[in-house]
């Protein structure tokens, strides 16, 4: 039997190689697109996460393709004054980038703007050709991943649901047993445990039980919060029942959600989801004190990046610009070591699949060649970094596959090594000019 992480693996290289497949069958070019807008749906927890992020991912394509026909309509004959609009509408997309509801919206708009503004090369007919290309690619990912998710060993919202409660009740345990918890550990808990109240927020039509009992798995979660709270101040407390709560948790049946996860005399009392949780909305002064530096940081990565593509010899024509606008986009709303992730990561995978690319795909020439190429690299990749730490080579060796192997997704397939040797120092250059404004705007503590 394929346990769950093998089944999930071979979904996602199901979906990666028909929407691949598909696109090539309809001459559509840039497949990858599609194959890209699959991959980040299946990074989700649940298939009502990955519906959303496709619904979002969607509507930020129709938003970015608006922005970018502003841009090029009017201020394509003035270079500095686009890339002053161009760098006003980064900082704005990483400064909502934060919000839980449309934040999502708002970046992927930002990445398609700046790839259909780049490839358009300031001509409105290719610009406009690239816009529906995009939105048509990006479509096509979203259904091909629907369907094949909901027909190949369907996971619904509500058993996912069910298994991420129980893990985080037996994380939960393993955390009273621990003698000492590190700040760190305490706050990737808390943020598996708001990733369940999310999924609550999610459409949940077709889970009636998880529907029914909403409210309940809302005080439950709020019960676990309660107790992390005061697993932090273990020290400091006596008042707690640690056996009598190790004794309720490990009672805890999930069919069972009215059941509390505190039982009387464990002395941990939770607060009212109701109040709590609206509490946390943050006002506009928050949200500016939050997220300054991240939109500084992203504006500066990305000028500096404009200003290196001006005055120096950087390969690649518009694909380093491009890049600059993403990543300056991306990387500031991402904890700091993920550059250092993402440079290993284009390093090892980007290499492998350099290779691959030059000693093993020209001598493809039937269809399902390519097909069973890409299905075997995603299978490797999503099995190889199954493990929470490693999510983001899941991504990222997604995108080097199907992007650094592109010219043979063309409807005549070119195997040029050039491009995608310029699209990998042009990566690198930019995690390199990331990681000096990571560490201006984010020093590390002096020890």
């Amino acid at each position: 039997m394929l346990n769950s992480s093998t089944k999930e693996a071979i979904k996602v290289a199901l979906s990666i190689i028909v929407a691949l497949c598909l696109a090539i069958w309809f001459q559509w070019e840039k497949p990858y697109w599609a194959a890209i807008a699959v991959g980040v749906m299946a990074l989700n927890e649940t298939f009502a996460h990955a519906i959303n992020k496709g619904y979002n991912r969607l509507i930020g394509t129709l938003l970015g393709t608006v922005f970018a026909f502003i841009l090029i309509s009017m201020f394509s004959q003035n270079p500095t004054l686009f890339l002053s609009i161009f760098t006003l509408l980064l900082a704005f997309s990483i400064f909502m980038s934060s919000d839980e509801q449309y934040g999502y919206i708002f970046s992927m708009a930002f990445t398609v703007c700046a790839i259909v503004s780049c490839m358009g090369q300031f001509d409105g007919e290719t610009t406009f050709y690239f816009a529906i290309l995009r939105f048509q690619e990006t479509m096509l990912g979203v259904v091909t991943y629907s369907v094949i998710f909901q027909l190949l060993w369907p996971v619904n919202t509500e058993k996912g649901f069910s298994q991420k409660f129980t893990e985080a009740v037996e994380e939960l345990i393993a955390s009273i047993h621990k003698p000492q918890l590190t700040e760190e550990g305490v706050h990737e808990s808390i943020a598996n445990i708001e990733m369940l109240r999310k999924i609550l927020n999610m459409p949940l039509t077709g889970s009636y039980v998880l529907r029914h009992h909403r409210k309940h798995w809302i005080q439950r979660i709020a019960e676990m919060r309660a107790i992390y709270g005061a697993l932090q101040q273990r020290l400091e407390s006596s008042e707690v029942n640690w056996t009598a709560l190790l004794d309720s948790l490990e009672q805890f049946d999930s069919k069972h959600p009215q059941l509390s996860l505190l039982s009387e005399g464990v002395g941990i009392v939770a607060n009212d989801p109701s109040t709590s949780w609206h509490q946390e909305k943050r006002t506009f002064i928050q949200h500016l004190h939050q997220d300054y530096k991240r939109v500084m940081q992203g504006v500066c990565m990305f000028l500096a990046s404009i200003v290196i593509w001006i005055y120096l010899p950087v390969p690649g024509g518009a694909i380093f610009p491009m890049l600059a606008g993403i990543l300056a986009s991306q990387l500031p709303t991402l904890p700091p070591t993920t550059i250092r992730d993402a440079a290993m990561g284009v390093l090892g995978t980007g290499s492998v699949v350099l290779l691959e690319y030059v000693f093993i795909m020209p001598y493809f020439t039937e269809l399902w060649q390519l097909a069973l190429f890409y299905f075997v690299n995603t299978l490797v990749i999503w099995e190889l970094f199954s493990s929470p730490p490693l999510m983001i080579h899941r991504i990222l060796g997604i995108n080097l596959l199907v992007v650094l192997t592109s010219g043979a997704l063309n409807l005549t397939p070119v195997y040029s090594i050039e491009m995608p040797l310029f699209m990998m120092v042009n990566i690198l250059m930019m995690l390199m000019i990331a990681k000096i404004f990571t560490d201006i705007f984010n020093p590390a503590p002096h020890r």
